[in-house]
């Protein structure tokens, strides 16, 4: 979701298509002492990470409808100013579950957290086995003529990956079909069960140990099958590089090539692989309500005011989990806490000096970003304004 950066953008662009007849209001000048008492209240202990479905992020939106009634906004969604987002949790249970590598008649079990790990970001199934495919970065562009599981027979088979993409085609049309959406349709698509997905060593932002801290946390989902675009697979397992080599033995490629070809970003080979991944997985299953919070503030001109300019934050974090330095409580002040503070810093500044706007502004305050941006999806999906009212 939108970080502060962003929000001051969006800002400025939306003051830019208020009409030009429009009287110029001076702002006053923003010394950053009324943005940091919100940032201090949303990122105080007592609101607990604020995680997805918790009190804390409870709390956290209820300060947010607060200051909101209290600038003079009105309510824009669903209840009052809150659009209820139903969810499901779904943790991995460690203890009941497990991953081993399967080559012939040899089994080779696989050490959850130290060589691999679930994600549970899809549905997985209690049971899998089934034959691998590498398919280097697992990507179809069709601007680029680009595809990757060109060819290759993937029906009821795992795909293993390495993340990135050829240095030949652009970031953002790689980024593009990165996307969660994208990629799951190319799959199903194929007719694939599972990813097996390695970072690339080159590009890893977050060092393994850090990444395996937060493995047996739940991760969410919308309730609405309709939004799911992880459905029909079965697995997602993330696959420690250091490890890697585990999956690719007899293949006739070793994974230091590959991850050297990844490095520096140049194509891939696509081959099947010698062994099976044979998984068991158990989930812990639960429903989750939060909210979406949408405040409005209505513009003044006749045949503009029905047009909405948006400016999003989201409200949840991390909450709480494993000790980073000795502290189990995420604060997130700063992802996310400091773009609501600035949305409602904003708010504020827009009611105090009497902005005469000729467009309406759009407040949303989303939750379960941190979910996969689950918050801003379901209000894409159910906007509580009419969808051609934001240009």
């Amino acid at each position: 979701m939108l970080k502060s950066s962003a929000v001051l953008l969006l800002l400025s662009i939306a003051f830019a298509a208020y009409s030009s007849s429009t009287p110029r209001v001076t702002n006053p000048n923003f010394d950053g002492k009324s943005w940091w008492e919100y940032v201090k209240v949303l990122a105080a202990d007592n609101m607990e990470g604020r995680e997805t479905g918790s009190e804390g992020l409870r709390r956290a939106s209820a300060y947010i409808v607060e200051q909101l009634k209290k600038d003079g906004l009105q309510p824009a969604g669903v209840n009052g100013f809150y659009q209820p987002v139903k969810l499901i949790s779904r943790q991995i249970d460690e203890s009941a579950s497990s991953l081993a590598v399967v080559r012939n008649d040899s089994k080779e079990p696989l050490t959850l957290g130290e060589d691999a790990f679930f994600s549970t970001r899809v549905q997985l199934a209690p049971e899998v086995n089934a034959a691998m495919v590498f398919v280097g970065y697992g990507l179809s562009i069709p601007e680029k003529s680009y595809d990757d599981y060109a060819g290759l027979d993937l029906k009821g088979k795992v795909v293993v990956m390495i993340s990135g993409s050829p240095a030949d085609i652009p970031s953002a049309l790689a980024s593009h079909y990165q996307s969660t959406a994208e990629r799951y349709k190319t799959l199903r698509e194929a007719g694939v069960v599972g990813i097996v997905a390695i970072p690339n060593p080159a590009s890893m932002d977050i060092p393994w140990g850090r990444m395996t801290l937060a493995r047996t946390r739940p991760s969410m989902t919308l309730a609405d099958p309709e939004l799911d675009e992880t459905r029909g697979m079965s697995l997602v397992v993330v696959f420690n590089p250091v490890q890697a080599e585990k999956l690719f033995r007899d293949s006739g490629h070793s994974f230091a090539e590959l991850a050297a070809l990844a490095k520096d970003r140049k194509p891939l080979p696509r081959f099947a692989l010698t062994a099976r991944i044979q998984a068991r997985a158990k989930i812990i299953r639960k429903d989750v309500e939060s909210a979406n919070v949408v405040a409005k503030l209505p513009g003044g001109d006749p045949k503009l005011k029905d047009e909405y300019v948006v400016l999003s934050s989201h409200m949840d974090h991390l909450g709480i989990g494993e000790p980073i330095n000795g502290d189990r409580l995420y604060n997130g002040a700063m992802d996310n806490a400091s773009g609501c503070a600035l949305n409602l810093d904003i708010a504020n500044a827009l009611q105090r000096t009497h902005a005469k706007l000729s467009r309406s502004v759009l407040f949303v305050f989303v939750t379960a970003e941190e979910k996969g941006l689950l918050g801003s999806k379901y209000f894409a999906s159910n906007p509580t304004v009419p969808p051609d009212s934001m240009p």
